[in-house]
């Protein structure tokens, strides 16, 4: 089975590179570094091709921070090199993780799951609002699961050779968060599973992105923000 495990890091972020290094090499784990792209270093031009911001500003409660906009893009390059090294899956990680001693396993239990069926994108972890999930699949100490609404946070993820193909035909542009993108998987082409333990957490520091720009500064579109939701709701109900 062909895959890597990708961390993806600032340049600058020399601290958080070698804490998550500890944490990998501790549980024997291979990876390779990502360089992250800095939104704050993104020119006009390079957000105009990127973002949509007339979808934004139709869809979304804001328009994205420079920091999210480095963060999507981080997460696109990831899935160009899945598919440009054909791997079959890659672990897709940000450096401000947690990782349980469990994330080896984790790993091997995908490589299985691969060798028998087809998926696209799997949590490895729910940070922050806790959601709700359905057994899909028992994988030995692990469960293969199905969400209403996928976690917001990407921390951790599994991302198939399928799915990156799926997400690389719809986006970008994009006009949403990375994380509140994927919640509309119908839309990105792809189903968003989890696997349950989950094998990663976030870390108490404020992520760069935060530090870049708040999302709770800017100024929301409540009305978007609320016909999103109803709509959310009934395009949901009719993929399942």
């Amino acid at each position: 089975m062909n895959y890597k495990v990708f961390l993806i890091n600032l340049d600058r972020s020399t601290e958080r590179l070698e804490k998550a290094a500890q944490q990998l090499n501790r549980l024997n784990v291979p990876f390779e570094r990502i360089a992250a792209v800095d939104g704050s270093q993104l020119t006009k031009a390079e957000i105009d091709t990127a973002f949509d911001i007339e979808q934004a500003e139709r869809r979304t409660a804001y328009n994205l921070t420079i920091g999210e906009m480095g963060c999507y893009l981080s997460h696109v390059n990831c899935w160009r090199r899945i598919i440009a090294e054909a791997l079959d899956f890659a672990i897709v990680l940000e450096d401000d993780l947690v990782l349980d001693d469990d994330f080896p396993k984790a790993i091997a239990e995908i490589e299985q799951l691969t060798q028998t069926q087809a998926w696209d994108y799997i949590k490895l972890a729910n940070p922050f609002k806790k959601r709700p999930y359905q057994t899909r699949l028992l994988i030995n100490n692990f469960t293969l699961v199905d969400y209403p609404k996928a976690p917001t946070g990407t921390v951790a993820q599994a991302v198939s050779l399928k799915g990156a193909h799926a997400l690389l035909a719809h986006r970008p542009p994009f006009f949403r968060a990375i994380d509140v993108d994927l919640q509309w998987e119908w839309e990105l082409g792809i189903q968003v599973q989890g696997l349950v333990p989950y094998v990663a957490n976030v870390s108490d520091a404020e992520s760069e992105i935060q530090q870049m720009a708040q999302r709770k500064d800017l100024k929301q579109r409540r009305w978007t923000k609320l016909k999103e939701s109803i709509k959310f709701k009934l395009k949901k109900a009719s993929h399942r």
